[in-house]
């Protein structure tokens, strides 16, 4: 009987526990599913009305019958005139006072006698498509005309609209192009227009006017401008085939959802051999035809994210120079099949979003790169999108507080900087007169610094605890010491965080996962926009019940991707926006660092940290120069990438100079081989008793040239033929640059070898 009573009592344990197991299975598929659906968000939720600036449409009335290169006139202002030739949606922007033009395509036949057929499509038509077929992975491009397309175009005050049928690929769209009474010129296409009936065909990226302002070899002098860094030029001059390809880069950096990602060149499986290139900050490029005296820089206003910017010299595919933007609408990826290596190749659904460009044109003196970058800021100012900040000199001190090492069965804390370390090495710095600085100090958290996430002000011991730091930051306060907690926003560590939930799969629903090669964490992943939002609201929470106001957080203003919920596609649209919004929430109470962010977000940030001061250096761009920095110098601090670890470091200097950037040092008070088995083990260079003169020097050189540009803005900017870079501010002030090594007199000016002059209204 007893025997009998344990059997039951045995099958009802097993009957609760396989209840159990099973509810538990249930939980984890929804937890599983339903995780981040609060991210899953489709176009028609994040459209945003794209903002007018003050400029008219023009509206005045025009000559049809009147035409230039076989284009027809269909608007102008008093500055500019619009012609348009319908069948191939072709347009030429003319300058109504000197005559000087631009065309968006070649219609010289002759001069296209060499080129394959489908260059010629792209060459001759004023809007491209990337045909892309799902039993092939490369993308088709059709031109307009090539592709015999239906076009119907309609005048509008001020333009037209015109409906694109591509009736053998059986998709199409309407675009409209409008001329403004400030000389600018949109042109848009709704994303509500876009059809695709083919089942095996579909949009894959879109080309808007490749060509405008297009050249031949070397006939016309000038250059293309692109983002690259703080600015880069190509020349229009005549490459003579040199170059089998041109530029090309992500507006806001790759998208790792769909496999685009930085991929190591690495030594001996450890060390990195190449740089990372410099990423795209602003969604613009532009075209200048210096003999001619006109230019125009293009603003991508809608589609931005999901953008790449192309600039072509002559010789890669055809004889023509063309700078671009091309806009994804659909993406291929790798499906894997089976563990054994089996994989498709799978297309997305379309990317829904509007795609819209401001051409902003530039005549005169104003048509250089430097007229440019002013037409920028005045552009951001005019939409809001930026307000000018207070702009103090800064000297960029920050500081790494502690990582680990593996040790035994645990990890070992490495502090290098504890909290009375910063407050010794502010105190020696002001005896010497070093009072004007902002600080981030990461590694503070309990764990170190790539202990990911951190949702509380949970201070490491090994530093001095949560007291000691909280008092720092006071007596920070009270010098004038800007001092900032600094976190990673996006990141997660799966070995010091539950990662299990709410982290970025990508469109193979597989994990991503970041690689990093280093000592003690191998492998990192990304948490869902939604995640980092929550995230941040608990730290927001915990640091403002301690009165802590200051935050620097680093990839979440340069980070967009692709990725999945279940099974809906999640657009770098979604992430954007959602960031957005994180940003926009926390910037109402706390101040904001954001580290090198894209410029849709560089409203919510006090300063632009790690700003490059130079470009990627690709052998077929001719001229650094600092777009950027005319843009902003003046509008809100700029701090450059650390001084530390630049190669050349008095060039460096002159760069910081010439680019009104504020300079960075990364400081430990231990000698970095501390760190040699921790994850920061690349910080090589770093103790502050090493960097203490150069820090003095530097504050002191470049706050003197800082207090006599104060708030001023950049007018002008010119690489003279001697060699001497002149920079020119609005309050008269000129300052003389010379990288050589030999001194170089203009204007009066003597100015010695790898040094600057500043003069004050012709007075040096």
């Amino acid at each position: 009987m007893e025997t009998k009573k344990k059997a039951v009592k045995k099958k009802i344990i097993t009957v609760v526990v396989i209840l159990v197991l099973i509810l538990a299975a249930a939980l984890c598929y929804y937890l599983v599913t339903n995780s981040g659906k609060k991210d899953s968000l489709e176009f028609s939720q994040i459209q945003q009305t794209v903002t007018e600036p003050s400029a008219a449409l023009s509206e005045a009335k025009v000559d049809n019958s009147k035409t230039l290169n076989g284009h027809t006139l269909v608007a102008e202002n008093d500055l500019y005139e619009l012609y348009l030739y319908e069948p191939a949606l072709s347009i030429i922007v003319r300058n109504k006072n000197t005559g000087a033009m631009m065309e968006s395509t070649v219609r010289d036949e002759e001069k296209l006698i060499n080129v394959n057929d489908t260059w010629k499509g792209f060459l001759q038509s004023g809007i491209v498509v990337e045909l892309q077929e799902e039993t092939n992975t490369m993308q088709k491009k059709i031109g307009i005309e090539t592709s015999g397309a239906a076009v119907a175009v309609e005048l509008i005050p001020g333009g037209f609209h015109a409906k694109v049928d591509y009736t053998a690929q059986e998709f199409g769209f309407e675009v409209e192009v409008k001329l403004y009474d400030d000389g600018s010129i949109t042109a848009y296409i709704p994303e509500s227009s876009i059809y695709e009936n083919a089942e095996n065909k579909k949009i894959g990226n879109i080309y808007l006017f490749p060509l405008l302002g297009n050249t031949r070899l070397g006939e016309v002098d000038g250059y293309m401008f692109v983002p690259d860094g703080n600015g880069a030029l190509i020349y229009l001059d005549d490459k003579e085939g040199r170059f089998d390809s041109g530029y090309v880069q992500k507006v806001y950096s790759s998208d790792v959802g769909v496999g685009e990602s930085y991929v190591l060149s690495l030594l001996w499986e450890q060390y990195e051999t190449h740089n990372e290139a410099e990423r795209v900050l602003a969604p613009v490029f532009g075209m200048v035809h210096t003999q001619n005296n006109l230019g125009y820089l293009a603003v991508i206003e809608s589609g931005e994210e999901e953008a790449s910017i192309y600039a072509t010299p002559n010789g890669a595919y055809s004889e023509y120079n063309w700078v671009t933007a091309s806009f994804r609408k659909c993406a291929t990826y790798i499906q894997p099949t089976s563990n054994s290596g089996g994989s498709v190749t799978k297309v997305t659904d379309r990317i829904g979003y509007d795609i819209k460009i401001r051409y902003l044109f530039v005549e005169g003196e104003e048509a250089d790169y430097a007229g440019l970058a002013k037409r920028y800021r005045e552009y951001l100012m005019e939409k809001g999108e930026l307000t000018q900040k207070e702009d103090e000199f800064q000297v960029r001190l920050d500081f790494l507080g502690m990582d680990v090492e593996n040790w035994m069965m645990w990890k070992k804390a490495v502090p290098v900087t504890t909290v009375e370390n910063i407050r010794e090495i502010y105190a020696d710095l002001k005896t010497e007169g070093v009072t004007d600085i902002l600080s981030q100090y990461k590694g503070w958290q309990d764990g170190g610094v790539q202990s990911l996430p951190v949702l509380s002000l949970d201070v490491d011991s090994s530093i001095g605890g949560k007291k000691e730091l909280l008092k720092l930051m006071d007596e920070s306060k009270e010098q004038g010491i800007d001092f900032y907690l600094y976190t990673d926003a996006v990141r997660a560590n799966p070995e010091t965080g539950n990662t299990t939930f709410d982290t970025v799969k990508k469109m193979d629903k597989r994990l991503y996962e970041e690689e990093n090669y280093k000592a003690v964490y191998n492998t990192f992943v990304y948490w869902t926009p939604t995640k980092s939002y929550e995230n941040l609201l608990k730290l927001e929470k915990s640091l403002q019940k301690n009165d802590v106001n200051n935050l620097a957080l680093s990839n979440i203003g340069n980070t967009l991707f692709t990725y999945t919920l279940g099974d809906n596609m999640q657009t770098r649209s979604v992430s954007k926006y959602l960031y957005e919004q994180t940003l926009n929430e926390l910037s109402t109470d706390m101040n904001l660092l954001l580290e090198a962010p894209a410029a849709c977000y560089w409203r919510y940030s006090k300063a632009l940290t790690d700003m490059p001061v130079d470009d990627s250096d690709y052998i077929y761009t001719d001229q650094s120069v600092p777009f950027l920095s005319i843009a902003l110098k003046g509008m809100m601090p700029m701090y450059g990438d650390y001084v530390n670890f630049e190669a050349n470091e008095r060039e460096y200097f002159l760069k910081l100079v010439e680019t009104g950037i504020y300079p960075s040092f990364y400081l430990t008070y231990e000698n970095p081989s501390e760190l040699i088995y921790t994850n920061s083990s690349d910080v090589y260079s770093s103790e502050y008793t090493v960097y203490k003169e150069q820090i003095i020097s530097y504050y002191n050189e470049l706050k003197t040239v800082n207090e006599a540009i104060n708030g001023s803005f950049i007018t002008a900017h010119d690489i003279m033929e001697n060699g001497l870079t002149v920079v020119t501010y609005d309050n008269g002030i000129t300052i003389y640059i010379n990288y050589s090594e030999s001194d170089i007199t203009a204007d009066g000016v003597t100015v010695p070898a790898l040094g600057y002059q500043i003069v004050a209204g012709g007075v040096q």
